[in-house]
């Protein structure tokens, strides 16, 4: 039906195409033939005549007056102004009411005095180039009613002659249209070919404009008849695509397609009932999966999942913070060549009748080793194994914590039960010397040595039994808003008066740290890393140009102070390093352990991070130990800047009398 209304459509629209384009032809070839062509361009012949004929008239009378002029250039040397009267004269002979005489750029020197209607006429721009000596050059008269010619005079230095001449205006008016309507002639039979194209076009657009109104009007009338069908069909691609709520409308009356129709509603909405279902499950299904990832990613611990062979199939990003990976590095890695250490606890996972396995790894270089809890689980029996979930937490802070809270009890009961009876014996020994010394005679040096011996011992003891209570009962901090730079300027002078053999160096920045402290207790903290940093010179074999030096350096990180002392000692042991920082570790045979264990406890209540690490290496390439710590600065705004440099002098022995209390106290 659609082709037989095209085709009814399509025959009329060729028929007027083929009669219309056959009369355009047919008057374009009258509008441009020979004849037409003839007469247009012998009216531009006779206008050109015209101008040609006032054109020679003009070239013979410049070229009569450039003769007469010639004549008179002694004239024009001697006599500028009788020059002027004979150039008028010869302009009046001649009838050219516009005379001068110009130089190459257009300027004019003289011209001739002749009273006529209107005003001068403007030279062209560039009139005298090209312009050839004794041989006239004419100027087109453009949009004036004046013809003019310009030569360059024989014998003058720079110097043209030229000369206009008046034209009927009318015309010239004449010769314009003239040639304004050759133009647009010539134009329009260049352009045949696009007027045909034009009128071909209009007329193609013409018929396809009924063909496509004969195909609208086929295409509504069998709408008509397929509009059943053609709802089935779209309604089966909106359901192919996941819309089941689509429903056809029903005709009305009996048939088949009433009947297929209703089948077809019936059929969408049990599927609609059963999708409903199905989203229902799901939505508790992705609850369930999305409570578990929180729980797993929320968990402190590691949790890695591994299929039966020991291929990493699920990470959380606990596992991957500890493992120092991302996911996309870790998924489908085999556990073993990730995690070496974990083999042994693989193997008995697989063997294990109860399908868990707990054990204790531990990871990290030489000066950093942290110890990890870790629990396999295998999913499934020992014989069709699914894969394992395994978990693993860094217990490395908790068992640190446990050893320093055992240590302070013990600590706390070995200063109580060794401090009584220091005080009795050495009065004992006292009470000896003074009972004893002066009636000794033969042996009264042997005595004196043993006194001296019991009296510096008790000491001895009596230092650490106090540094054991020191640590035992840590006070609390009391920060505030202090000067750092001045704390570390006074701690390193009392360290430098009492060691003048070593080199203390600081190195702070011009502008002073405030920061959030303890004065007190960082002051002690300071004293007790420059104790360390000097004792750790006496196991350094010395050469003679070798200086010991202590560095004490700060600075401000935006939001920290860190502090760092460094020396070029023998440095750190390689192994277990940061377990120095915990009570009675320690690798001097004389050492308590307690100094740096009360300096990271000092530095952990003002909340910063303690760090062992190597200092950088001296000019003999010694590698010396650097302990860093952070401080928490204050708030900007709260800052008062001290511009006024260290205490007063008054002020300072009291402080360094404090200090040294402190000193002695731990």
């Amino acid at each position: 039906m659609v082709a037989m209304f095209a085709f009814v459509a399509a025959v009329p629209a060729a028929l007027v195409a083929v009669i219309a384009t056959i009369a355009l032809n047919q008057g374009l070839d009258q509008w441009f033939s020979d004849r037409t062509r003839a007469m247009v361009e012998s009216s531009r012949l006779v206008a050109r005549s015209y101008m040609l004929e006032h054109a020679q008239v003009l070239r013979d009378d410049i070229i009569w007056v450039a003769t007469e002029l010639e004549q008179a250039l002694a004239t024009y040397q001697s006599d500028p102004d009788r020059f002027g009267r004979i150039l008028t004269a010869l302009a009046v002979t001649r009838s050219l009411p516009f005379t001068s005489l110009i130089n190459s750029t257009g300027e004019t020197i003289i011209r001739a005095q002749i009273n006529v209607a209107g005003t001068y006429p403007k030279l062209p721009e560039n009139i005298t180039q090209g312009v050839v000596e004794g041989i006239p050059t004419a100027i087109a008269p453009g949009t004036t009613n004046l013809v003019g010619s310009v030569v360059k005079l024989r014998g003058y230095d720079d110097l043209f002659l030229f000369v206009a001449r008046p034209v009927d205006a009318e015309v010239l008016q004449y010769m314009r249209l003239t040639d304004e309507n050759i133009t647009e002639y010539r134009e329009y039979a260049s352009n045949r070919l696009v007027f045909q194209i034009t009128f071909t076009i209009m007329y193609v657009g013409l018929a396809v404009v009924l063909l496509l109104a004969a195909l609208w009007i086929g295409i509504a009338l069998a709408n008509r008849f397929v509009d059943p069908i053609r709802n089935l069909m779209v309604a089966s691609r909106r359901v192919s695509g996941g819309d089941l709520n689509v429903q056809v409308p029903v005709q009305e009356g009996r048939g088949d397609l009433r009947d297929l129709s209703n089948g077809f509603n019936r059929m969408t909405l049990q599927l609609r009932s059963q999708r409903e279902e199905l989203l229902k499950a799901n939505e508790v299904n992705e609850k369930r999966r999305q409570f578990t990832e929180a729980v797993v990613e929320g968990v402190s611990a590691g949790i890695i999942g591994l299929d039966p062979f020991g291929a990493i199939t699920l990470v959380n990003a606990r596992a991957c913070e500890m493992l120092g990976r991302t996911e996309i590095e870790l998924m489908g890695e085999r556990m073993e060549i990730i995690m070496p250490e974990i083999a042994p606890t693989m193997e008995k996972a697989r063997s294990a009748r109860r399908g868990q396995v707990r054990d204790q790894i531990q990871l990290g270089n030489e000066t950093d080793r942290r110890i990890y809890q870790v629990q396999l689980t295998r999913e499934g029996s020992i014989t069709e194994s699914k894969g394992y979930v395994l978990t693993f937490d860094d217990i490395t802070d908790l068992e640190s914590a446990q050893r320093t809270s055992a240590w302070a009890d013990v600590a706390r009961r070995i200063a109580h039960e060794i401090k009584n009876p220091l005080t009795p014996i050495q009065l004992s020994a006292e009470r000896l010397r003074r009972r004893y010394g002066s009636k000794l005679e033969d042996d009264r040096e042997v005595f004196d040595k043993c006194i001296n011996t019991i009296v510096r011992q008790v000491g001895d003891i009596g230092r650490m039994v106090d540094e054991f209570s020191a640590f035992a009962r840590m006070p609390e901090s009391a920060p505030e808003i202090a000067d750092l730079s001045d704390t570390i300027r006074q701690a390193v002078f009392l360290e430098s008066v009492r060691l003048p053999e070593v080199q203390v160096v600081t190195q702070l920045p011009e502008e002073n740290i405030y920061a959030w402290f303890d004065n007190r207790l960082i002051a002690q903290s300071l004293t007790n890393l420059i104790k360390n940093a000097v004792e750790a010179f006496e196991d350094v074999q010395m050469s003679p140009d070798w200086q010991p030096t202590i560095t004490v350096e700060a600075h401000d990180e935006g939001n920290a102070a860190r502090v760092s002392i460094s020396d070029n000692g023998k440095g750190w042991p390689k192994e277990n390093r940061q377990r120095l920082l915990e009570p009675y570790m320690t690798t001097r045979d004389k050492g308590t352990g307690l100094g740096l264990a009360i300096v990271a406890r000092i530095i952990e209540q003002h909340g910063g991070i303690v760090e062992l690490i190597d200092a950088e290496p001296d000019e003999t390439g010694r590698v010396g130990a650097c302990v860093t710590f952070t401080l928490p600065l204050q708030s900007p705004a709260k800052t008062a800047t001290n511009d006024e440099g260290p205490a007063a002098p008054e002020n300072q022995p009291h402080q360094e009398e404090s200090r040294l209390a402190a000193i002695v106290r731990y």
